[in-house]
């Protein structure tokens, strides 16, 4: 294959194939019709000798060889965007862009609604959707363009070295409890506390942060009442019931506020942990990118402040 046999634009068509895994939502992003984006996606097949795509119902699945190609594809991309708008300075409130963040509901709650209203103001043409945090396929979505941040709350090492990583701020857990509850006006004691009822929420770490305090307690692990599919649920279940919820200090600064529970301190000392922004090194020049990572650290510097 020689370099003269690539049109950028088959680039293009194949970044935004790698993004929407799909024909349609391909040409409706480039605004092109759905045969055009079906001939570039031939043309691609014939000079890279290999399928790229393949169909799974109503979406496209990548190849091991079109997974390989995106991180260089973005890379290539955001430098000719660079390249060609060299004496312009970047204006986010004339930029026309969507990215996708990966965030647990803290995440969504606390930086990724906020950050829809800024932008309503200053960027009213970027847009930023939210996708559900999966621990073990966060590295590929932002490896493949699917996910442009991830934000993260479980202090993992990533063993990645083209993912970027920037710590937003630290945080604590604090465990919300119903008005009147016992432990609202009376400390308990850290075995007591562990052998309550907890609320597990699915989406967050937070009873494997408590468990790693209570064993370093030598204790027994916290006793799961009820396992829930969000901190709404949670926090209806806390309402109703003894049951113990915690959550990360940002938002149950929130909650209690909104859904007037009592917010104590668990008898474990200060469980901290970091917030983290993570995205793909084929980003770090995408000037729109940057603002927006800069945003959403603006955002956590002003949560730390009001802590």
């Amino acid at each position: 294959m020689h370099l003269k046999e690539v049109d950028a634009n088959l680039l293009v068509t194949l970044d935004a194939l790698l993004v929407d895994a799909s024909v349609t939502r391909a040409a409706e992003r480039l605004g092109r019709s759905a045969s055009a984006i079906s001939h570039a996606l031939a043309k691609l097949r014939e000079i890279f000798a290999d399928e790229l795509f393949v169909r799974a119902g109503q979406k496209l699945v990548p190849t091991a060889k079109a997974l390989e190609l995106a991180p260089t594809v973005h890379v290539i991309l955001a430098g000719m965007e660079s390249l060609l708008r060299p004496n312009k300075p970047f204006d986010p409130s004339l930029s026309d862009r969507d990215f996708a963040v990966a965030a647990s509901e803290v995440g969504e709650l606390i930086l990724v609604q906020p950050l829809r209203h800024r932008l309503q103001s200053l960027a009213p043409s970027v847009r930023v959707g939210w996708m559900p945090y999966r621990r073990d396929e966060n590295i590929d979505t932002l490896r493949q363009g699917r996910c442009h941040f991830v934000i993260d709350i479980e202090g993992a090492a990533v063993p990645a070295p083209d993912i970027r990583v920037l710590k937003l701020f630290d945080d604590e857990l604090v465990t919300l409890v119903r008005p009147g509850h016992p432990f609202a006006t009376r400390k308990p004691r850290a075995a007591v506390f562990a052998a309550s009822d907890h609320i597990a929420v699915n989406s967050l770490p937070t009873i494997e942060l408590l468990d790693r305090a209570i064993e370093a307690r030598q204790l027994s692990a916290c006793n799961i009442s009820a396992h829930v599919s969000s901190v709404l649920a949670g926090l209806l279940l806390a309402l109703n019931s003894d049951a113990l919820l915690t959550l990360p200090a940002s938002l149950a600064t929130i909650l209690k506020k909104q859904f007037g529970l009592v917010g104590i301190q668990p008898p474990l000392g200060h469980i901290n942990f970091p917030l983290r922004l993570l995205w793909h090194s084929s980003y770090d020049r995408d000037e729109c990118h940057q603002w927006v990572r800069d945003e959403l650290a603006n955002l956590a510097r002003e949560i730390e402040r009001a802590a």
